[in-house]
């Protein structure tokens, strides 16, 4: 903290300096999304007067140092551009589907597909449509046995405790037989 009554004083101003600052900035940001939202709704007068105001607000803040005065030229301007650009049309962007997600569905779909292929079978017409789609119902079942390879590599250390329950079934073996 400042000891000397000059230091203290300056402090205070800066202060007040900075937050004046602040409110220009502030205020100009507002203004800006107000010209923004003239130029898209289209009304002429509204883009003239929000643009009035926007470009005094600049100049205020430039005359009084709380810009820079090629920041304040460079605001202007894009401003400018902007309003010759006229009124935008926001496209809403297409969320990409990733890969795993068809793949999800299609099991579920194929899965759908086998519920009436077991009800086919008691009409003839039916049994033939289930014959038709029985190549369609088969690829999950060749997809199936890719799964069951992880899984037996989980079972793995069960064989390994299989052996140890072995005997004890022989043991039970004997009993059954006397």
């Amino acid at each position: 903290m400042a000891n000397i009554k000059q230091q203290k004083k300056r402090i205070l101003v800066a202060e007040r300096q900075r937050v004046e600052n602040i409110r220009y900035r502030s205020s100009i940001k507002t203004a800006f999304r107000r010209l923004i939202d003239a130029v898209q709704s289209g009304d002429a007068a509204a883009v003239e007067a929000a643009h009035q105001h926007y470009i005094s607000l600049v100049d205020r803040a430039a005359a009084k140092h709380a810009l820079h005065e090629k920041t304040a030229a460079r605001k202007k301007s894009r401003a400018t551009r902007i309003i010759a650009r006229g009124p935008q049309v926001e496209e809403t962007k297409k969320r990409r589907v990733t890969r795993k997600t068809p793949v999800k569905a299609a099991p579920k779909k194929k899965v759908a597909a086998e519920t009436p292929v077991e009800e086919a079978p008691v009409e003839e017409a039916a049994a033939e449509v289930a014959t038709e789609e029985a190549p369609a119902v088969e690829a999950p079942k060749k997809k199936a046995p890719a799964k069951k390879p992880a899984a037996k590599k989980k079972a793995e250390p069960k064989a390994e405790e299989a052996p140890a329950a072995e005997p004890a079934a022989e043991a039970d073996a004997p009993a059954d037989e006397s």
